[in-house]
């Protein structure tokens, strides 16, 4: 659930950004940015931080024995990727869907790199958010068919796209889910156990 509510307050903040030169999607409320950030950033946030568990039935280890208390980390952690983000959206003027993609995976590298245990966690969070996210289009485009040509600023990304899904959504997804996946467990130090049947 803190995951939840922390993705739910920071897609909103995120989206001032991309707005700007990703993409321009109506909203409910008619604003650039809306609701629908809040509940995007909760849901994906979510579920991403816990399916790695769920779907092969990982639960943490015995919370005394931590390997490390990592909650210091924290501010180090997001500082990173508005360091890296802004220097190359604001200096080196890459579209802020490739500096996000690149903060992401500088962050899940900082993870893996101080816990080698957590990589299995991030990398399968990552297939899976990405594997998600492009179910979620396949649904959402078979409801709108032309949300892509009038919302994404399509000068400002490759052209490259899976039935009809910008690659960039998928890469996001990937970076994303990498870095969610296993950030509770990085920053509490908890470590997986096989669950018991």
């Amino acid at each position: 659930m803190a995951i939840s509510l922390i993705m739910g307050v920071a897609a909103p903040l995120s989206e001032i950004w991309f707005v700007k030169d990703y993409w321009r999607p109506e909203t409910v409320t008619g604003w650039p940015v809306s609701i629908e950030d809040f509940l995007f950033g909760f849901l994906v946030g979510g579920i991403a931080s816990v399916i790695y568990e769920e779907l092969f039935g990982r639960r943490h280890a015995n919370r005394k024995n931590r390997k490390h208390h990592w909650s210091w980390f924290i501010v180090p952690t997001l500082a990173l990727f508005l360091i890296s983000f802004g220097t190359l959206f604001s200096i080196l003027k890459l579209t802020s869907m490739y500096a996000a993609v690149v903060g992401y995976l500088l962050v899940a590298g900082v993870i893996i790199y101080w816990r080698h245990d957590l990589w299995r966690d991030s990398v399968i969070s990552g297939l899976i958010a990405g594997v998600a996210m492009f179910l979620g289009y396949m649904i959402f485009l078979s409801f709108y068919p032309d949300a892509i040509h009038r919302w994404w600023l399509l000068n400002n990304i490759s052209g490259i796209s899976l039935y009809g899904v910008p690659i960039e959504e998928l890469i996001w997804a990937f970076g994303w889910g990498m870095v969610i996946g296993p950030i509770y467990e990085f920053f509490a130090g908890l470590s997986y156990q096989k669950a018991r049947r």
